[in-house]
């Protein structure tokens, strides 16, 4: 017997405005109910949930691995109005805390070739505040790094 074929899912009004193309991104209460997203603040929050949504909204994947979105100054500042052009570092340090927290990790850093930088969406957060927690070298962005060697 052939199963019967699943209903798409119909937007709400209240989701969306209906159109085709529109894309979403799922947040489940485990992420929001956790110690490492409440210690972010509220612009940190807010640059996780923009970096979620362009995972879902890139229709060319920057890499081969399947987790991984870009999230440059035409995007952050842009499209999006997240910050405004001249201010690199509150997206610099928005990004650095959810490294640092384990929400994405850097897989390919673009700023000394000057490419777009590649990041990944991690899984240590479930870790945060436990001695299995660790965010190496290699998960981390330039400006981390270079905060390291001082």
């Amino acid at each position: 017997m052939p199963k019967a074929k699943k209903k798409p899912y119909r937007k709400q009004s209240f989701e969306s405005i209906g159109i085709s193309s529109d894309t979403s991104a799922n947040i489940y209460m485990s992420i929001l109910l956790s110690v490492a997203w409440r210690e972010l603040t509220a612009n940190q929050q807010r640059l996780y949930l923009y970096c979620k949504a362009q995972y879902y909204a890139e229709k060319r994947k920057p890499h081969d691995n399947p987790f991984a979105f870009t999230m440059n100054r035409s995007k952050w500042c842009n499209l999006y109005g997240l910050y405004v052009d001249t201010n690199g570092e509150g997206f610099r340090r928005d990004r650095d805390a959810l490294i640092r927290h384990g929400f994405i990790r850097v897989i390919e850093n673009g700023e000394t070739t000057r490419t777009k930088t590649v990041y990944e969406f991690w899984d240590m957060w479930q870790c945060w505040g436990q001695s299995d927690f660790k965010v190496s070298a290699e998960d981390m962005s330039g400006s981390m790094l270079r905060k390291l060697s001082k």
